[in-house]
Order: structure tokens, then C-alpha cells, then sequence
């Protein structure tokens, strides 16, 4: 069984990845596909609106998930906290300067769209459990 934390505490995380990272695979593909159904029932700006959305939630969050997993929790229970915090930070600052650059370069802009593809990608976290089981996405130390 691979266990993805192990070796030395306080250390940068080895190369295999906690199933959160599967949650955000699945996110930026979601982000394709609405954008991909959007496209083909309203055309090339509801599209793109469908994508920005999308990824407007989804790279924040994957930035996040690497910024958390950063360190191994052994000892390192200080820089884990303090990645948490900075994470977050950086997640919603990414977040407001990404719908900042849409809505000012972005145009023509279907917003209903774009808020829409946001929300559901965004539901994808309230959904994981349902998708994998709460036991797939709790830590295996």
C-alpha cells in the first residue's frame, strides 16, 4: 500500500499526491466540460464565459492543494497551519484578480455563464465525499 506521507517530518511532500489532487483534476475537467456544453448550446461567448468561470475557481483551488501539501504533518504541525493561512490567502486573492481580469478584458461576457460555470465547479468540493467516499479523501498518516 503507498502511503503518501513518509521519510522525514517537516520535509517537502514526496511525488504521490493525497486524492485531493484528483478532486482538482476533476474540477479543471468539469471546467472543460461546461464550457465544452456551453459552446455548443449558446455559442463560442457563452463558451469561453463557461471556461473562465470554471477555471476562475479552479486554478485558485489547485494552487491551494499544492500551497497545503506542501509538508509532510509529523512535526511540521506549525508550517502546515501557517500553509493553510497562506493558502487561503492566496486563493482568494487569485480569485478576485482573476474575476477582475475577466470582467474587464473579457468581451463579450455572458456573466449569468460565467457565474453559473463558477458555482458548479465550486459544488464539486461539497460533492467529493459522494464521489470517492469521506474514507478516500481523510489523510492515511
Amino acid at each position: 500500500m503507498r502511503q503518501w506521507f513518509s521519510g522525514q517530518p517537516g520535509r517537502p511532500a514526496d511525488r504521490t499526491r493525497p486524492p485531493f489532487y484528483r478532486l482538482v483534476w476533476v474540477q479543471l475537467a468539469l471546467s472543460l466540460g461546461i464550457a465544452l456544453i456551453a459552446y455548443i448550446a449558446a455559442g463560442s461567448v457563452a463558451g469561453y464565459s463557461a471556461l473562465f468561470g470554471g477555471l476562475i475557481y479552479a486554478v485558485p483551488n489547485a494552487l491551494f492543494a499544492r500551497q497545503v501539501f506542501a509538508y509532510r504533518p509529523a512535526k511540521a504541525i506549525g508550517r502546515i497551519v501557517r500553509s493553510f493561512y497562506w493558502g487561503e490567502v492566496v486563493k482568494l486573492s487569485l480569485t478576485s484578480v482573476l474575476f477582475s481580469a475577466v470582467f474587464i478584458w473579457a468581451r463579450p461576457l455572458e456573466i449569468g455563464v460565467l457565474f453559473f460555470a463558477f458555482i458548479l465547479v465550486m459544488i464539486t468540493n461539497l460533492l467529493a465525499p459522494a464521489l470517492w467516499g469521506s474514507h478516500s479523501l481523510q489523510n492515511k498518516a
